[in-house]
């Protein structure tokens, strides 16, 4: 076996280690590694985490993420998101002027298709993971007082190692290390069902269901796979007077390994432009969220904090929101009230 293989078998290792380790930071030496972004805000984008969602409002949403976890550890995880979900309105018989006077009508937008596009990058210790997602829902009306929502999102990885910051020991200067490929692309899809009505919605989605691994090298048949994930996502809305609500939600996470987590919250909305919000998440995470309204823009901001382990050490997790809702849901959507 020559060097060159033996320093890139060496380099190779390093690497997977190095990928383990990132998404062991993810959940801070815990049993389960998080391999997906994690959201405290996640009923802002409820299809972020179920395909089916997306345009399940009737509203077209824009929705800006920034979240820093545990601030004050270095190499903490890092999520960026933005997002966009609509609605194809039905808008009957459309009349198109066509060249050389010829005319025809097509119908077309019968109301029941959602669309939505998702971005996020992901950094942890010296690893990036770049997603781009495109969703395709269909939502079925049952008597304009409820629907049931199917979806699919199809995307891509993409997973990168910061070689330039690494420090292996006598191999700063080999050939191998300075041009071995370290970035690896992967398909990525979730499949998803989501019913909803006025007061509750319930939905549960498979997330990475393709499973695709990364192949760091050609030299044996080690892989990182990527594990599929597993949510069960819910929430009710009880209104306490004409102005103000209670919202309750939960979700229940769990890899193919069933290591479970849980996230339950309780929020009170006022006049549907304030609201303010309590929450847990196994593990002991504590988390407070705030935000308000104005116009069609919503702001939002989260915070988690945990006294246990090395979490006691850092400042929490901070999360901020931006949301823009456009379009009104009301003459189609009438049982539709989410935020």
């Amino acid at each position: 076996m020559s060097n060159n293989t033996i320093a890139n078998l060496k380099f190779k290792k390093h690497i997977f280690v190095i990928i383990e380790c990132g998404f062991l930071l993810c959940s801070v030496i815990r049993v389960n590694a998080q391999q997906t972004p994690l959201y405290s805000q996640y009923t802002f984008s409820p299809f972020v985490l179920n395909p089916a969602a997306a345009g399940a409002e009737g509203y077209t949403t824009i929705n800006l993420t920034s979240r820093n976890q545990w601030v004050g550890i270095e190499g903490a995880p890092r999520i960026y998101s933005a997002s966009v979900q609509t609605r194809v309105m039905k808008q009957g018989l459309i009349r198109h002027n066509m060249p050389m006077k010829r005319r025809y009508n097509q119908l077309f937008h019968n109301g029941r298709v959602g669309l939505g596009l998702n971005f996020y990058n992901y950094h942890a210790g010296q690893i990036d993971q770049t997603g781009a997602q495109i969703t395709y829902a269909y939502h079925y009306n049952f008597n304009g007082n409820s629907q049931l929502s199917m979806g699919i999102t199809l995307g891509f990885l993409k997973f990168k190692v910061n070689a330039n910051k690494l420090q292996l020991i006598d191999m700063m200067d080999d050939p191998v290390y300075i041009n071995n490929k370290v970035s690896f692309y992967i398909p990525d899809a979730n499949i998803g069902l989501y019913y909803s009505d006025r007061n509750k919605y319930i939905g549960f989605s498979i997330l990475q269901l393709l499973q695709a691994s990364i192949h760091i090298s050609n030299y044996d048949d080690e892989d990182f796979l990527i594990y599929r994930q597993f949510y069960l996502v819910g929430g009710y809305q009880y209104s306490l007077n004409s102005k103000d609500v209670l919202e309750a939600s939960v979700y229940l996470k769990s890899s193919e390994q069933l290591r479970f987590q849980i996230d339950a919250s309780i929020k009170f909305i006022h006049n549907s432009m304030f609201w303010i919000g309590l929450g847990y998440r196994s593990e002991l995470t504590f988390i407070g969220s705030t935000g308000l309204s104005i116009n069609r823009f919503y702001f939002g901001y989260a915070y988690d904090y945990s006294p246990k382990g090395l979490l006691n050490n850092s400042y929490g997790s901070h999360e901020v929101m931006l949301a823009l809702k456009l379009g009104d849901n009301v003459r189609r959507y009438r049982y539709l009230d989410r935020y």
